[in-house]
């Protein structure tokens, strides 16, 4: 799988997770057979972070709150968020490809507001 492909993964593990309510390492073990340094770091820094990141998402979003958001919007901002505070990639890389996620599987206008939102975080 190249990184996109696994961002997509992560973005579908965390929807289960939000969704059913279904413990993080269980939905990433469920998600992916062997699970890479980029996988584990991301879902390590989510088990720890999950809530602080949720606090601080909800204090950039215009008008919303997190838990009104779909769910993979929402993951998609979780996936995100951990990714730029783990400093695994440029913040303008994982902001161009949760743009390119939320255009393949959020509504139409969703990746306007997942640009402004992860732009000001």
């Amino acid at each position: 799988m190249n990184r996109h492909e696994v961002r997509v993964q992560i973005v579908f593990a965390l929807y289960q997770h939000l969704l059913l309510n279904k413990d993080l390492k269980v939905s990433f073990s469920d998600n992916f057979e062997n699970q890479e340094d980029f996988i584990n770091i991301i879902k390590e820094d989510l088990i720890i972070h999950e809530d602080e990141y949720i606090k601080d998402i909800n204090e950039h979003l215009n008008k919303w709150t997190f838990d009104r958001l779909n769910y993979v919007d929402q993951a998609i901002l979780l996936e995100s968020y951990a990714e730029i505070k783990t400093e695994l990639n440029n913040k303008k890389i994982v902001i161009d490809e949760a743009i390119n996620i939320a255009k393949e599987y959020c509504d139409d206008d969703a990746y306007k507001y997942i640009n402004g939102v992860l732009d000001n975080l």
